[in-house]
This record gives C-alpha cells, structure tokens and sequence, in this order.
C-alpha cells in the first residue's frame, strides 16, 4: 500500500468518525432551539474564558523555548507563541496536522531545523499525556460512581444486573491485581513475542522522551508550565459554564469531571479539532449534573465554536506577522 492511500484511509477513517459523532449528537435536535439557547449566551464569560485561552497558549509557547533552548537555539517568544496559534488553527483544517505546521512555521521564522522541532514537540504531548492521566486518574478517585454511571451510560449497558454484595471498584481493583499476577507468571512466554520487542522500543522512545528534561536548564518552570496549561483549560472551561443559565450551576469538582471526559473526545481522532466526539462526550457527562441534552449539545457547540472561530482569527492574523516579518 502506498503511503499517499495509506493516509488517505486515516483521513477518511477520522472524517467517518467524527461524522457519525456529529450526525448522533445533532440528528435529534431543534436547530432553532439550540440557536437560541446558544444566543442566550454571557459574552462576559466567554470573552474571559477566550482571555484565558490567550495565556494558556502563551504559556505554550513559552514552555517551547526552554527546549529549544536547551538544544541551543534561542527563539524569540512571539515568534514561538504565533507557531503554536498556527499549530492550533491547522489542527480545526487537517486533523494532527497542527506539529507539524507549528514546526514549520518556526523553521521559517528562525531557521529552526524540522527534526529538532518536532523532537520537542514530542517530549512536550509526553508530559502532557502524563498529566492527562494524572487528571483523569484524580477524577476517576474522586466522582468514581458518577464515571462509572456514565461508561454505562456510554454502553447503553440498561440491563439489570445482579448485586454481588461488593462495590464495583472492588471487582475492578481484584481483576487488575489478576491481571498483572497473570503477566508476572507467563513473563517469559510474554517476552519471546515478537510484539513485546516493538513495546519495548515504544516505552523506552517514552522514557527517553521524559528524561530529556534533564537537558533543560530549568526543569522546575518547565514542570510548572506544564502543570499552568492544564490548569488553563479548566478554568477556561468552568468560566464557560457561566455563559449559559442551564450550566452556570455546574461546581468546580464537576467541572474536573466533565472536563476529563471532554478530554477523551479531544483525544479521539476526528476532523475539526475534536469535531462531534467533544460534543458527544460533554453533552453525555453534563447530564451527570442535571443539564438537560439539548442544554448540553448547545454548551459544547457554543465552547467548540466560539473557540474555532477565535483561533482561525489568531491563526491568520499569526500566518500574517510571521510572513511580514520574513519578508
């Protein structure tokens, strides 16, 4: 299979699955309802939420320059903050296709070589992938009930099912155990697989990905940024609830909740920079807190499309700069 049909049927894969998402979200919806709702929107909050937005990716961009610097190469912080704006705005036109534009962007602006770009940029999504899983693990402690109602929810598992007398974190927690016992005991058998040597090299890029932070002069601030962008994107995210009467009750700790399961439907390969699987997955866990469907669909659209918008806009007018200043 040549590579050009091999990546055409990826694309084509995601456009399909952010498609049936779209379509399931938006199928059974009043379009005039959900405009209205939308409308009714507090353009205080969304502007404060946007402003947050702003620092978060400046946060970004700033974090970019300690590898950079560390590889010896000194950026300027605008021209780091206008590749990631670009980056982002990539990302809602072809999906995954926002590294790759920051990198180049910063290859025209600074003569920054690709590869060395692009190496940072996967050490930076590895933390990120850590703190990710930090975030959801800490939610997964604190609302476990509300999650597991809603991977029920998700599987449209309605059937009833016979008490076992013991909580279901229980069962969850003796079939991990199981689970690593099993592997401890066929080890050997695991390790003469051939897929055990390509999981190897996959954990060990990991780990050199992660330790790379020791070549940063200030591994504490790289660390902090880390920790400041995520916390960006709550707050952006609880400052949204606000903007609307049927979201404004939503508290912090739900916000922590709907925030990492709207997290997975970012993660999920899908056009439009989560197009459809972040409706789908916010509209589903808002109805944990009472936030009727139609409510939910209408947040999520006003959330993913007011920042759409904003990030084209900042996008372009970055592409701009950057052209104008090479010239």
């Amino acid at each position: 299979m040549s590579p050009f049909l091999k990546k055409a049927i990826q694309y084509l894969v995601i456009i399909i699955i952010g498609g049936g998402f779209m379509y399931y979200v938006f199928k059974d919806q009043d379009w005039t309802e959900l405009w209205v709702r939308i409308k009714s929107a507090n353009p205080f909050w969304l502007f404060a939420a946007m402003l947050v937005s702003i620092f978060s990716h400046w946060l970004r961009a700033y974090r970019a320059i300690l590898m950079y610097d560390a590889m010896g190469y000194t950026i300027k912080t605008s021209n780091s903050f206008y590749a990631v704006i670009i980056g982002y705005m990539m990302n809602y036109f072809i999906p995954r296709a926002g590294e790759v534009a920051r990198c180049a962007s910063l290859r025209k602006s600074d003569d920054l070589p690709m590869e060395k770009s692009l190496g940072s940029v996967v050490t930076e999504r590895l933390f990120d992938l850590i703190i990710m899983f930090l975030l959801l693990g800490l939610v997964f402690l604190i609302q476990f009930q509300l999650i597991w109602d809603f991977i029920q929810k998700a599987l449209a598992n309605n059937q009833p099912q016979e008490s076992t007398g013991l909580p279901i974190k229980w069962i969850l927690l003796t079939v991990f155990v199981l689970f690593i016992v099993v592997l401890f005991v066929l080890r050997n058998k695991i390790k003469a697989l051939p897929i055990f040597d390509k999981i190897s090299g996959i954990l060990k890029g990991f780990m050199d990905g992660l330790l790379s932070i020791k070549n940063v002069k200030k591994p504490f601030l790289f660390l902090l940024l880390s920790v400041s962008i995520w916390a960006c994107y709550i707050l952006m995210m609880y400052f949204c609830f606000f903007a609307l009467p049927s979201t404004e009750h939503i508290s912090f700790t739900a916000c922590l909740t709907v925030f990492a399961i709207g997290t997975i439907g970012v993660a999920l390969p899908a056009p439009g920079a989560g197009a459809g699987t972040y409706h789908y997955f916010i509209s589903q866990s808002l109805l944990l807190f009472g936030v009727a469907t139609v409510d939910g669909v209408a947040y999520a659209t006003m959330v993913h499309g007011s920042q759409m918008i904003f990030i084209i806009i900042l996008g372009l007018i970055s592409s701009l700069i950057l052209f104008l200043k090479k010239k």
